[in-house]
């Protein structure tokens, strides 16, 4: 076995043992041990890691660069309240740039890589961004406490300008990079895996209205899945020398002149 999928399975293991772990903790302990509050940050940057370093290398620079935008916008938000309204963050995520976690550019570089895996429609894909921040802040800003809000709203207590923020800052990133997103099944993975964390957790605690709201998201995950594989309508195939397997060229390797392009 290479030594690439070596440290990439080890990534996977690790991180899969922060998902249940961090799951586990908070369902039946109220949240993980004082002394291993490391692990919310940790989470977030193995699963960055796993997602960079694996990444088609085209999207690489597209996704780092839609990280730190988001990442400007948090430090802009937490200093003058635009485009979330006033929050601050707390202690737990650690270490910090101008106030914000660095881990925050591998927050919003991880959505942006699984909506853009979905879909390359600037407002479906903010509206999307926007509907996962649905599942993830009344969670963040209360049960897991990574941060808190100065003024409330009737969503679990967050305000509105929030979510208005969220749509504002994704449909940025949607306008900004409007090539179609290479195919990456660990870029969706990730990112189900992150929805997935959220809607557990939000059920357990309590939380109908989220965890609905992240049921919704799997579902249609599951939705575009399916329609990705649906023959009519969904794909087109050009094998222009795909008949047989007695043609020229057939048993090359560089198969370039077979292409399929999904219609999203």
């Amino acid at each position: 076995m290479k030594a690439v999928n070596i440290i990439r399975l080890g990534l996977i293991a690790f991180y899969a043992l922060l998902w249940v772990g961090g799951v586990m903790s908070y369902l039946f302990m109220g949240g993980p041990p004082e002394d291993v509050a490391w692990t919310a940050p940790i989470y977030l940057a193995t699963a960055a890691l796993l997602l960079l370093g694996f990444a088609p290398a085209s999207e690489r620079i597209v996704l780092l660069i839609g990280g730190l935008i988001g990442f400007a916008a948090e430090i802009l938000g937490t200093h003058t309240g635009f485009p979330f309204g006033h929050y601050e963050y707390t202690a737990i995520l650690f270490p910090r740039l101008f106030s914000v976690p660095l881990v925050l550019v591998a927050a919003w570089l991880l959505l942006f890589a699984y909506v853009r895996q979905m879909t390359i429609n600037p407002l479906i894909g903010a509206l999307w961004m926007t509907a996962i921040d649905l599942v993830i802040d009344p969670l963040a800003a209360h049960t897991l406490g990574f941060w808190t809000w100065e003024k409330g709203g009737w969503y679990y207590d967050i305000p509105w300008t929030n979510f208005a923020g969220w749509y504002f800052v994704s449909l940025l990133l949607f306008a900004i990079f409007r090539r179609p997103a290479e195919l990456d099944f660990q870029a969706q993975w990730l990112g189900l895996s992150i929805i997935l964390f959220f809607t557990v957790i939000a059920w357990g605690t309590g939380l109908v209205l989220a965890g609905s709201v992240g049921v919704a998201l799997l579902v249609l995950h599951v939705v575009c899945m399916y329609q990705a594989k649906s023959p009519p309508g969904q794909r087109t195939l050009s094998a222009t020398s795909a008949t047989t397997s007695h043609e020229p060229g057939f048993d090359n390797p560089d198969r370039s002149a077979n292409t399929i392009t999904i219609n999203r």
